[in-house]
């Protein structure tokens, strides 16, 4: 069983828990941590999410996953890049690029806060976790933007988040 944290509209930690898999209630939001991996070339690692997942199954994303209870964003990073990639990444690696709210269909809602991660590695040597992640592959920014945009690949702040991906775009800029 998997417990989360549970926060209220502002971000803040209610002293409440919540159980994975359960409805949340409305006002009540839990946190997810994602890390976007980017290489010299300016491309973003994506993974391929599982057919036996119950969201998104099959659909191209950047690694996550919830905070469980007790964990801040920056430790559920690093233990979901390991745990769904196989990357062992330091907490001072990553770089803590955004967050953003969103509503989930039932009531409640999340807040994701988003990391990136300088990593220079051939996909074929990412470490797949089964049930989790089917396939890797590097995209380039501009047809990862694109594909995110056209809804076909899940970006970590939605479709249309101009200030993220200016974010993202300067954070590619430094690699």
């Amino acid at each position: 069983m998997e417990l989360w944290d549970i926060y209220d509209e502002n971000g803040n930690k209610t002293g409440r828990t919540h159980v994975r898999g359960t409805a949340m209630q409305p006002g009540d939001y839990h946190l997810g941590a994602i890390v976007v991996v980017v290489n010299r070339e300016g491309d973003l690692l994506c993974t391929l999410r599982s057919r036996e997942k119950k969201i998104y199954p099959d659909m191209w994303e950047n690694t996550g996953g919830g905070v469980l209870l007790g964990e801040t964003s920056l430790t559920a990073a690093v233990r979901e890049l390991r745990e769904e990639t196989g990357i062992h990444a330091a907490p001072e690696e990553l770089v803590f690029l955004y967050r953003v709210k969103a509503a989930e269909p039932g009531g409640g809602g999340l807040f994701h806060d988003v990391y990136g991660l300088r990593r220079n590695m051939d996909a074929k040597d990412v470490v797949l976790q089964p049930g989790e992640t089917d396939a890797a592959k590097w995209i380039p920014y501009e047809e990862w933007e694109a594909l995110g945009r056209a809804g076909k690949i899940l970006t970590p702040a939605g479709p249309d988040n101009e200030e993220f991906f200016q974010i993202l775009r300067s954070f590619i800029k430094t690699t």
